[in-house]
């Protein structure tokens, strides 16, 4: 009796802590790690972060509403668009560009991300992105192995392999095969 109610228990706070699922998983850890690796500025009530703990405070912002979160749409909307206490919207500032709404910003590369993912990789659904890390390769084979790199403007590029587009620190993250215009 003791082992169905553990079972009943773990299926019931299954339901209780909803999340999202397969492919919109990918595309919330995909944003968390633009974030990451922006290198941009996020305003929060005045007090300006380095993107590192920008992504930080997403992400506990996440864990936080975990539970209302039902899709990647609703991860930017309680975890990235603006402060829970004083409902001032969060902004971004990137080199070179106009300040922005993170909501915006990170609308935008889910759109970006989800066309990359639709479109270039129609011959193989199953191809997984890659993240660049630091420290970014500074010497790389004449190995041609096409890859498309997502870049931190939003834009993508066709490189000759994966470690040629991570050797460009402009490279946020990567997939095999050429990029489909």
């Amino acid at each position: 009796m003791k082992i169905i109610f553990l079972l009943i228990s773990l299926l019931y706070t299954g339901f209780l802590f909803a999340d999202v699922s397969g492919d919109q998983l990918k595309e919330v850890n995909h944003l968390l790690e633009f974030v990451r690796a922006s290198n941009c500025i996020v305003n929060r009530n005045g007090d300006k972060h380095d993107s590192q703990k920008a992504a930080d405070h997403i992400e506990s912002k996440y864990d936080y509403f975990r539970d209302d979160i039902k899709s990647t749409e609703d991860f930017i909307k309680y975890a990235a668009t603006k402060s829970t206490m004083s409902g001032k919207y969060y902004m971004v500032a990137c080199s070179g560009k106009k300040e922005i709404k993170t909501q915006e910003w990170l609308l935008d590369e889910l759109s970006r991300f989800r066309f990359v993912s639709r479109s270039s990789f129609t011959r193989r659904p199953q191809t997984k992105t890659t993240t660049c890390t630091e420290p970014r390769p500074e010497i790389c084979t004449m190995q041609y192995l096409p890859v498309c790199a997502s870049l931190k403007d939003a834009s993508v590029k066709t490189y000759s392999s994966g470690c040629s587009a991570c050797s460009d620190a402009s490279v946020v993250s990567y997939m095999p095969e050429e990029c489909v215009k």
